[in-house]
């Protein structure tokens, strides 16, 4: 029994025009095959000269959108090249120091290949700077100090010998007594107590001399040795890191560059030269390169056993070897064409749509196998050859354009979501979609023209029937519907939980890039390793700022932050004060210390006596004191002069001469070092090594915060949590994490926003390919009302409508008015969504029993198995419209399905053997999603439909009245559905090519 809308009762202008490309493309096959070779060849050559590849994960974002414009304007400033970490491993320090100068060598070589290279902190010229890391206190201190000391700096040492100094602390500490400074009276009993060790001590052992000086320039020695050559290792310095950007960018799909083979050839190098260390490569460049070549081996691989499989299953499918091949050379003929299509629209293929190839592989050979099929089986059933192939057209053909359309649409969506990477796969997937339908009618009909037009039926192959599966739904409709039915619940609601009164999804959304990643590779060990021996993570946010005042202020909000690990910019490297504040001291230090005299080859006479004198007068001073440095320094002061009195004369003179040479020299030696870091010209970024100050100022002036995570943020809350805070300080941060945070949710929230706007797109083809002209446009109008009344009263209410509500609304009420004008057609529409949303639902329920997460390499399974259900949908609906008499599924159909389904689950499945996680679970949850949807096409959905025709057969005005045989049908396509009527199978028929 037919329903009105049948597509052989209504406007056949479809199949008609179907089988008039056909009949003219199988009457003229070599004629076509010609302008199809040269359309072919025009594509190839376009594809060849123009198509290029862009393999940054940058290149997936959507350039307008706010924080990816944010990114371009960071890179733009600062440059694109992202770090890559050597880390070198030893058995200690100096053998962990010699690889890093031997890798630094080695790169410094080669700088057309490699760029800001920083294998050591070498700042020379900043020491020269050293005093403007003072406080202007501390300045103004040494200042005073060299202002007591003028005349000694000018050349009179007699001033700094030791009875001079030691008179000179007597008076200090008389005057600071006199006047009640207890501050003051400290200092100089220090000062007093520091000349009483460093003497006594030399008294003791002429070999151990210590300065009686004050360090007045201790904190600027700091300062310099910070300044000086300094590796990066860890606190155990068994570990130690160069760090360095690639000149050279990648070049070709497979994501490598000249720099990185290099630069692994410098690392084996080393390794095997100093055997006693490992030295191995990370970094975010390394991560990429390494994931990009894993996965294209994987790749190639799955490719060499998907062929070999499908060509497997289409062999045992179609029992011989000719129209298998005919299939996949139409289907590679159709690839060209996409490519040729892919370059014209797109120009260019990125690391997400070049997948598009697999896509296609999948789906188009559908077509292929639908057509192949059900021209088998005409065949036959004694039909002629050109004959067989019209009516091929025109049986299947409305199938295969409707599914054809709906899969296109369903990827066409992608193009209305933020990420432009799903975006352009949608375009690329969409239009490739829609040329495999093309090749169907137009390359396969030649092909087989050629092959099978002198073959007579008996010598074609007798494709697989499923007997057995149509013989049980035929006689237990409503058992297999019930039980399959109830499967699905049980699976498909274990993919879901009720928490505080809504539905939740149990199968998360893991978007942790590094679990996408083999199992082994060394990069990411590294990298894991790393972040356990330093607490730093090689993914920083990015805060650039105008100044270097705002910059400190903003570094200092972005430390203080519970989950900030470190902050790094260019601030910390300069002096905290500005020059304003102490340039003008600086200035008169250093004028004071560049009349600085050299020492006298003769140093003055020392006299025992008054040195005897003046250190017992100082001693009695400080007895006088009660605080515990006096003590300290009475005791010292006591003890010396004991020791001096048990010497002769001349002894006294040597020892005592001695030690006053070793002080003048010390000195003098403190003020030449003053001297060497008061140069007074304000200390800048490129007075630091290029290395450094390239990474933290741009040309422009602009300065770079980098904000390290003190967690693990390739996890997706840490990292949101992160995100979270650093925006709190700085609302236009930017960075890796914010892409790859961003990037994720866009990626994740485009494929489910294509997932509902393919379901909607989908659902209204199916309703217009199944509803006369008049319902129909009463069923697209009529919820117009609906929807506008509804977004009038969300605006009324102040509130934002959402676009996706609004759609199913909208979709919710066509259905419903379908119902009313043409109940029949609109269930048929409702059953063809049957396998892709019950399909999906018994997916989901089998990936939260398996723990199978989805992620942003595998979430392309929701499009592809909405595609690929309403593809198998489309068809067996299609075959229950054209059944005349009692419903059975047409052999042709069980076959097509089952074909297109295994060979599509061969073809994603054969990644189960990569080594790239990514591809492992891409290649599984396709697995489990296309197996769903087959389960649903060739079992529930044929029951059902079996079913709903003895319960419309039951009905007398809707019987047919039966056909005279003898009368010859009054259309082509009622031979095709008589003949199916009266016969269950083709016979078993021998074939040439078996």
């Amino acid at each position: 029994m037919s329903s009105p809308n049948d597509s052989h009762s209504g406007s056949d202008l479809l199949p008609r025009f179907l089988a008039s490309v056909t009949q003219f493309v199988s009457s003229q096959p070599v004629v076509t095959l010609w302008i199809i070779g040269l359309f072919t060849l025009f594509s190839a050559l376009v594809t060849a000269r123009f198509l290029t590849f862009k393999t940054d994960r940058s290149d997936l974002i959507d350039s307008n959108s706010e924080f990816h414009q944010r990114w371009e304007e960071y890179v733009e400033k600062f440059g694109p090249e992202a770090d890559i970490v050597i880390v070198v491993e030893g058995p200690n320090r100096e053998a962990v120091e010699q690889a890093i100068d031997t890798v630094g060598a080695e790169l410094r070589s080669e700088s057309k290949l490699f760029g800001s290279i920083l294998d050591r902190v070498d700042s020379d010229r900043v020491v020269s700077k050293g005093l403007q890391y003072l406080t202007p206190v501390e300045l103004e201190k040494i200042e005073n100090e060299l202002d007591e000391s003028q005349e000694i700096i000018e050349g009179d040492w007699n001033l700094a010998g030791l009875n001079a100094y030691s008179r000179r602390l007597e008076q200090l500490l008389q005057y600071s007594i006199s006047q009640g400074d207890p501050a003051r009276v400290d200092t100089a009993i220090n000062r007093i107590e520091l000349l009483a060790n460093s003497l006594h001590s030399f008294l003791l052992d002429q070999n151990e001399f210590e300065s009686p000086w004050p360090q007045i320039v201790s904190r600027t020695e700091l300062v310099s040795q910070e300044a000086k050559s300094e590796y990066q290792l860890t606190p155990s310095g068994k570990m130690g890191f160069v760090v360095v950007t690639a000149q050279a960018s990648s070049n070709g799909l497979t994501g490598k560059s000249e720099s990185l083979n290099r630069l692994r050839e410098i690392c084996s190098e080393t390794a095997e030269e100093l055997s006693e260390v490992e030295i191995g490569m990370t970094g975010i460049p390394v991560l990429e390169a390494d994931e990009m070549e894993r996965s294209q081996i994987d790749m190639r691989n799955a490719s060499l056993i998907s062929f070999g499989g499908v060509g497997l299953i289409l062999l045992l499918g179609f029992r011989g070897f000719r129209h298998p091949s005919l299939a996949l050379i139409m289907l590679a003929v159709a690839l060209v064409w996409a490519l040729g299509y892919t370059t014209l629209t797109i120009g260019h293929l990125n690391i997400l749509s070049v997948s598009f190839a697999a896509i296609l592989i999948g789906l188009g050979i559908d077509f292929a196998i639908h057509y192949m099929a059900r021209y088998l089986e005409l065949r036959h059933h004694d039909e002629e050859f050109h004959r067989s192939l019209a009516l091929t057209s025109r049986s299947v053909g409305t199938g295969i354009v409707t599914a054809a359309v709906t899969t296109s649409m369903a990827f066409l969506c992608a193009t209305f979501t933020d990420f432009l990477g799903v975006a352009e796969l949608g375009v690329i997937a969409g239009g490739g979609i829609l040329l495999c339908a093309i090749a169907t009618f137009t390359v396969l009909p030649a092909l087989i023209t050629l092959s099978d037009q002198n073959l007579s039926p008996q010598r074609l192959p007798t494709p697989f029937q499923g007997t057995l599966l149509r013989k049980m739904i035929r006689r237990f409709p409503a058992l297999v519907t019930i039980l399959t039915l109830v499967a699905i619940v049980i699976v498909g609601a274990q993919g879901f939980r009720l928490a505080d009164g809504e539905i939740e999804s149990i199968v998360e959304y893991d978007s942790n890039l590094l679990n996408l990643q083999a199992e082994g590779v060394e990069s990411v060990e590294l990298q894991e390793r790393l972040f356990q021996e330093t607490d730093g993570s090689l993914l920083y946010a990015v805060s650039i700022s105008d100044s270097i005042e705002e910059t400190r202020i903003r570094g200092e909000k972005f430390q203080q932050l519970d989950l900030v690990a470190r902050v790094e910019d260019m601030a910390s490297y300069l002096p905290r004060f500005p020059a304003s504040e102490t340039n003008l001291l600086i200035q008169s230090i250093h004028l004071r210390l560049s009349r600085l005299a050299d020492l006298p080859e003769t140093f003055p006479e020392i006299n025992p006596l008054a040195v005897g004198q003046t250190l017992e007068s100082l001693h009695n001073l400080v007895q006088s004191q009660t605080s515990p440095s006096a003590d300290e320094a009475e005791t010292r002061l006591d003890e010396t002069l004991d020791i001096i009195s048990t010497m002769e004369l001349p002894q006294q003179v040597e020892i005592l001469s001695a030690y006053q040479g070793a002080m003048l020299s010390a000195l003098h030696a403190q003020l030449k070092k003053l001297k060497e870091v008061s140069d007074p010209s304000p200390v800048t970024p490129k007075d630091f090594d290029p290395a450094i100050h390239r990474r933290f100022v741009s040309d422009e002036g602009d300065w770079l915060i980098r904000v390290y995570p003190k967690e693990d943020i390739w996890e997706e809350k840490p990292l949101e949590a992160f995100i979270d805070q650093v925006r709190s300080v700085d609302p236009l941060i930017t960075g890796t994490p914010i892409q790859n945070f961003e990037a994720a949710r866009q990626i994740r929230n485009s494929y489910f926003d294509a997932a509902i706007y393919a379901l909607v797109v989908v659902t209204l083809i199916l309703l217009i390919d199944a509803i006369s002209l008049g319902p129909l446009c009463v069923t697209l109008i009529a919820p117009l009302a609906v929807v506008g009344f509804t977004h009038f009263m969300s605006q009324h209410a102040g509130e934002e409508s959402n676009i996706a509500h609004l759609l199913a609304l909208y979709t919710i009420v066509a259905i419903l008015v379908a119902f009313v004008f043409d109940f029949e057609s609109t269930r048929n529409v409702i059953l063809t969504l049957l396998p892709p949303i019950a399909g999906g639902f018994l997916m989901f329920g089998i990936f939260a029993m398996t723990n199978i997460d989805l992620n942003p390499a595998n979430l392309i399974v929701l499009p592809l198995i909405l595609g690929i259900g309403v593809d198998d949908g489309v068809h067996v609906t299609h075959d229950f419209r054209l059944t005349r008499g009692p419903y059975e599924t047409s052999p042709s159909t069980i076959n097509a399905v089952t074909l297109t389904s295994l060979t599509s689950m061969m073809g994603f499945g054969s990644m189960l053997v990569a080594a790239h996680q990514g591809l492992v679970s891409l290649g599984l949850v396709l697995v489990i999603g296309v197996g769903s949807c087959l389960f649903v096409s060739l079992v529930t959905l044929p029951a059902i439909l079996t079913l709903i025709d003895r319960g419309r057969s039951q009905k007398p005005e809707k019987q047919v009245p039966p056909q005279k045989t003898e009368e010859p049908p009054e259309d082509e396509e009622d031979v095709v559905t008589i003949a199916f009527q009266n016969s269950e199978t083709f016979g078993d028929k021998p074939s040439d090519d078996q």
